[in-house]
């Protein structure tokens, strides 16, 4: 089993990995591996709300959990209402959600060239704003 900890490493990890995808001009991979930076945090802040030290990845109630749907898992991670609070009260935070919120995990069907530079850095940006990122935010309440 993976710890929270871990869980929290790997999300950082993602979001290096996603930058270094990104200067290498592999934008398709960039939008693609983003998404999983904030499922990865959410994940981990699940495991603080129901006080676990390992994410369960077996049994009747991690099916709940084997979800890559973003606004299924901040419900999970009991973080609803603050996130609304936060995009209701910070325009900014707001923008970035909308970005990040499109992503899927089908992004990885997605053909070659589907993803710009653009959009590529508003996705890097949208996670590590300093004050408004989704990350940002996540990373203080994991």
């Amino acid at each position: 089993m993976i710890t929270r900890n871990e869980l929290k490493k790997l999300a950082r990890a993602r979001l290096k990995e996603t930058k270094t995808l990104f200067n290498d001009g592999l934008y398709d991979g960039t939008c693609y591996l983003a998404g999983y930076v904030v499922e990865l945090a959410l994940k981990a802040r699940i495991c603080k709300v129901l006080d676990l030290t390992e994410y369960l990845e077996t049994g009747e109630i991690s099916r709940s959990f084997k979800t890559h749907r973003l606004d299924d898992l901040v419900r999970l991670a009991g973080l609803h209402r603050k996130f609304e609070q936060a995009k209701m009260n910070n325009p900014n935070f707001l923008n970035n959600w909308a970005v990040i919120s499109d992503w899927s995990e089908q992004f990885r069907y997605n053909p070659l060239g589907t993803s710009s530079e653009q959009l590529a850095r508003e996705v890097i940006d949208a996670l590590e704003d300093r004050n408004d990122g989704v990350f940002t935010w996540l990373k203080r309440h994991w």
